[in-house]
């Protein structure tokens, strides 16, 4: 599955750098998503299904860790290679067929999903897990309007071009520290504590953007990229631990769609609060959903035991 969306996605490339019609590429971005789809489902599901329990936490950290570190690959490709002409999309190809050949190796490793003989719903899966979802969702729709928009909130506060991307990269820097800090500690702590803090910190942090003066930003941004990285691996975590074998995947999945749909809604929702309320309008909008956030997964309990695969439920 995780090969597929590879092997789509350099060919999607190839089509990008020898296609120059407007209509065909928004196809190739329609069929790149859907590569992307199969990639992150599969392997979130299949890695997760890897992790011992004692060490699901910090496991999780490390790959979140890895994933926001090869996000920097795109945008250095474009600083190497500029962005005119085929060549970044020849370079986005070749970088995509070496990771698959790296894939094929890795694929000594992996395991087994067991088939259950009653697989749970996916609405069965959200009604148990709502806090795991709305924290997904939330962190979705922050790290949207953190790429999107966050730049001008910069641009509007008189900071230069250059140091208004660099809130962006502050930031996921912070969600980044935030996956590997908060996931290794939730392998000795309570989830739910570690959830009300920090969904704390993404009400109160905010606010610090808005108060603090341009130097100062930066020790703000990063420790509310700490709390998303942290709520987004919390999230993982407890889907991971308590669902299994098919379940799992459709766990993954998902987290994959929820995420999204946050992703989707963010930027519009945070656009026209800018539009209402100025500048400050993206700080008071990001705390008003993060309040909400924290509203419904105060209402909310997990209800369904964590199962394990020993169970009757489950069979090979």
């Amino acid at each position: 599955m995780v090969l597929l969306g590879m092997v789509t996605t350099a060919v999607v490339f190839v089509g990008f750098a020898r296609l120059h019609n407007l209509l065909l590429w928004g196809l190739l971005c329609l069929v790149m998503g859907g590569a992307l789809a199969l990639r992150w489902a599969g392997m979130d599901t299949w890695i997760n299904s890897s992790f011992p329990n004692h060490m699901r936490g910090s496991l999780t950290g490390l790959y979140e860790l890895i994933l926001s570190g090869s996000m920097a690959v795109g945008p250095g490709i474009l600083a190497l290679s500029d962005s005119v002409g085929p060549v970044p999309f020849i370079a986005g190809a070749v970088t995509t067929a070496a990771a698959a050949i790296l894939l094929l190796f890795a694929g000594q490793e992996a395991g087994h999903l067991t088939r259950q003989l009653l697989p749970k719903r996916r609405r069965e899966i959200l009604r148990h897990e709502p806090a795991a979802f709305i924290g997904i969702f939330l962190v979705g729709f922050t790290e949207a309007g953190n790429l999107s928009l966050l730049p001008l909130f910069g641009l509007s506060h008189g900071l230069s071009a250059h140091l208004s991307a660099l809130l962006v990269t502050a930031v996921q820097s912070g969600v980044a520290l935030g996956a590997v800090l908060i996931g290794s500690l939730s392998d000795h702590l309570d989830h739910q504590k570690l959830r009300n803090v920090t969904i704390f910190c993404m009400i109160v942090l905010p606010f610090g953007l808005v108060l603090s003066a341009h130097g100062t930003l930066w020790p703000w941004l990063l420790a509310w990229g700490i709390a998303q990285g942290g709520l987004f691996t919390l999230g993982i975590v407890q889907l991971a631990s308590r669902h299994f074998g098919l379940e799992l995947a459709s766990a993954m999945s998902l987290s994959m769609i929820v995420y999204t749909i946050g992703g989707v809604v963010g930027p519009p929702t945070l656009g026209l609060s800018m539009n209402l309320a100025g500048p400050h309008g993206f700080t008071a909008g990001i705390t008003l959903v993060a309040c909400a956030g924290a509203l419904a997964i105060s209402r909310f309990q997990s209800t369904r035991p964590p199962c394990r695969p020993g169970n009757s439920s489950f069979a090979e």
